[in-house]
């Protein structure tokens, strides 16, 4: 068993390396993270007030980290995302599986009395359907299994099309401004098309979670809105919505073209760009898909409620 305790700023070039090893393989990959160093090293560093605040660390009897669990709390949204456990086990330990979900448990044990004490009672994890340890913690613990999302990505030449075509329109959507009554039906479109959101429409608008947001109007106002950010090697698409009486216009795919535009161009291209669709959302699938977007991975999201 490893020793555990609450992480410190000291710890995060272990954690890194832990993480990175760890998501090169499906059976321990969780969908929170990417897969280089610089990726892993991105996403720990932006978590607030810092990384080390909501995790905790396994070590071993010569103090090295061998385990890690990160817990981000949205108090506004009454809930926290767990990423992890992770948990390295030995190749020849003889009870190997035992020795990882001991340790899961204590992990959450420790990691999530923060947010018990603060009457977040509402947990998700998100990780591989290959990752069978998480699948099966996720069980024991009560986590309720979600539909599965698949990532799909957009690398290459396609990418630099989706760019060059972006940049001839001439007309569409444009960045969301400061109009209030632009931004009240963008936070409204947000909170009917994302019920159980990780980010509320205030937060997204008002680029408190790090979005960038495109819009697109008409004479009646908002028929759609794009939001993502840069990540340290993709562009990421986290939200498109258009309204339901203007759909299967090209409004979502000219919303996508506009925010990878604007994100490459404020921040920089990257060599691929990002979304994740949930399974059985075909018309995203083939939004996406005309893009020129590919399948990656296959990942599942487990609730506690």
């Amino acid at each position: 068993m490893y020793s555990l305790r609450a992480a410190t700023e000291a710890d995060l070039p272990a954690a890194v390396e832990l993480v990175t090893r760890l998501q090169a393989d499906p059976g321990h990959h969780v969908g929170y993270h990417g897969t280089t160093r610089e990726e892993v090293t991105e996403e720990l560093t932006r978590l607030t007030p810092d990384w080390a605040t909501g995790a905790v660390v396994g070590v071993d009897g010569d103090g090295a980290v061998r385990a890690l669990l990160t817990v981000e709390t949205d108090a506004e949204l009454g809930r926290a995302w767990l990423y992890g456990p992770f948990v390295d086990v030995p190749a020849e330990h003889p009870a190997a599986r035992q020795l990882w979900h001991n340790t899961a448990d204590d992990l959450l044990d420790l990691a999530t009395a923060p947010t018990a004490r603060a009457g977040i009672t509402d947990l998700e994890l998100y990780g591989h359907r290959r990752n069978r340890f998480l699948g099966d913690f996720a069980a024991r613990h009560g986590f309720a299994a979600g539909a599965a999302s698949r990532v799909f990505t957009l690398t290459g030449s396609a990418l630099r099309s989706v760019l060059i075509s972006a940049a001839e329109d001439t007309v569409g959507p444009r960045s969301l401004g400061d109009d209030p009554d632009t931004l009240a039906q963008v936070i409204d479109l947000h909170e009917r098309c994302f019920p159980n959101r990780s980010a509320s429409g205030e937060q997204v608008v008002s680029g408190a979670r790090g979005h960038t947001v495109v819009v697109l109007t008409g004479a009646d106002g908002v028929i759609g809105y794009a939001a993502g950010f840069v990540q340290q090697d993709e562009l990421y698409v986290d939200y498109v919505a258009v309204d339901p009486n203007m759909r299967d216009a090209g409004a979502g795919r000219s919303l996508v073209r506009s925010l990878l535009r604007t994100l490459a161009a404020e921040q920089g291209v990257r060599c691929r760009a990002a979304a994740v669709i949930a399974l059985g959302n075909d018309a995203s699938e083939r939004m996406f898909t005309a893009l020129g977007f590919t399948l990656h991975l296959e990942l599942v999201a487990y609730r506690l409620r």
